[in-house]
């Protein structure tokens, strides 16, 4: 009887005409969808085999020895990894007799923690949208939020035995940032920094250590010994006055670049990759920094960063970016054959009533701009089919995973 009732169901919907869908249902999606599988082979975490996307972003569910977390977003979960990695690589190096000779040399528990002077002073907000949810989407929010952590005597007096110095440099290597709000691995880069600025060698990592550029800890990789050498030598106030003379000379008006630098939402080192990507563009980037003033989250910081990863890479690699202009408040990039360069920082673009909207609107304003030839959406994430067959159809190019695999 059900199979009889089954198959008149079918025979109904054929005579009726059935239509497919018209946009992608979010949900849960496989991993193994989304993420490399370099990645997923080294993590020292389980990461459960399914993760809940909404048109944009993923959530992750993982599991360590530091109990089950969720995190949202395969930049910060290639990050996490890297924590997780450099946490157990440092518990091992801080535990040879050679760092606790060093550490003993320096007072070791009597000096509280650098982590209490670089800490990142902004956690995640709960219930709001986020990244690409909030800039992509236009969906506002007004928070504000605690300056950075001012220098204090504690920090002084590290600082002028090097162990600061000796922290970035440590943190540069294992591609972690010395501004994790992970209080275990602050306090193991802590240990190991104040053993080095002792005269403890550097151990072996085990291959642990980041080659070939600054690693995930700052979503650049690539960049050049210089840069590094600025992230490890200069005190943040340093990092802000090379920023500042930097974002100047592009023409950016001191309000953006006052409001940019201030931002407590990106740490030093983030602010300083956005600054160097955007030099080597070469253009005013007022657009980009006056909605960059607006993040509220440690996800918002990211999204900018890679932004200006994926404008960089368009420049060099495919057509240098004459223009940044902001299109209905989302900055875009106008390259030397009038392609719009639209970066969105997402991990699985689905094809939902947002986006749509969204494409529709940038071609729309094409119509009223005699500039712009096409439009291009170049992605760091992936893109479903029915995405791509849908944004090919109006006529808009698309550029998944633009950045290459996440690492």
């Amino acid at each position: 009887m059900m199979r009889s009732l089954a198959l008149l169901l079918i025979l109904l919907q054929t005579s009726l005409g059935s239509e497919t869908p018209t946009f992608d249902t979010a949900g849960p999606v496989p991993v193994s969808e989304i993420l490399p599988a370099a990645l997923m082979q080294s993590s020292p975490c389980t990461i459960a085999p399914e993760a809940e996307c909404d048109g944009l972003h993923a959530a992750y569910r993982i599991t360590s020895d530091s109990g089950a977390e969720e995190i949202t977003g395969t930049q910060f979960l290639a990050n996490r990894i890297r924590e997780l990695r450099a946490i157990a690589a440092l518990r091992a190096m801080n535990k040879s007799a050679e760092f606790g000779k060093a550490l003993l040399q320096t007072g070791g528990e009597k000096i509280q923690s650098v982590g209490n002077a670089v800490k990142d002073p902004v956690g995640t907000v709960k219930n709001l949208p986020q990244g690409a949810s909030k800039f992509f989407g236009r969906v506002g929010t007004s928070i504000k939020s605690m300056g950075e952590g001012k220098v204090g005597a504690t920090e002084a007096v590290e600082a002028a035995a090097g162990v600061h110095r000796k922290k970035a440099e440590l943190a540069l290597k294992l591609g972690v940032s010395p501004f994790t709000t992970d209080r275990e691995l602050q306090s193991e880069l802590d240990a190991a920094a104040r053993a080095m600025a002792a005269g403890a060698s550097l151990v072996n990592f085990s291959g642990l250590l980041v080659g070939g550029g600054v690693g995930t800890a700052l979503s650049v990789v690539n960049m050049n010994d210089t840069f590094q050498r600025a992230l490890v030598e200069s005190s943040p106030a340093e990092l802000a006055a090379k920023n500042r003379s930097l974002l100047k000379s592009l023409g950016a008006s001191s309000q953006n670049i006052d409001a940019f630098l201030a931002n407590p939402s990106f740490t030093p080192w983030q602010k300083s990759s956005i600054t160097t990507l955007l030099a080597k563009i070469g253009c005013n980037p007022d657009p980009l920094l006056a909605q960059a003033s607006q993040a509220a989250s440690r996800e918002d910081a990211v999204y900018f960063v890679q932004m200006a990863r994926l404008f960089e890479k368009h420049h060099t690699v495919r057509a240098p970016i004459t223009e940044f202009r902001a299109m209905d408040g989302i900055p875009c990039g106008l390259d030397r054959d009038g392609t719009l360069v639209v970066s969105v920082g997402a991990d699985l673009v689905l094809w939902t009533p947002l986006v749509e909207s969204r494409a529709n609107e940038f071609l729309e304003m094409k119509k009223s701009n005699t500039d712009i030839r096409s439009i291009l959406f170049t992605i760091d994430g992936t893109i479903s089919p029915r995405a791509i067959e849908a944004l090919t159809a109006l006529k808009i190019q698309s550029s998944p995973q633009a950045l290459g695999p996440i690492e």
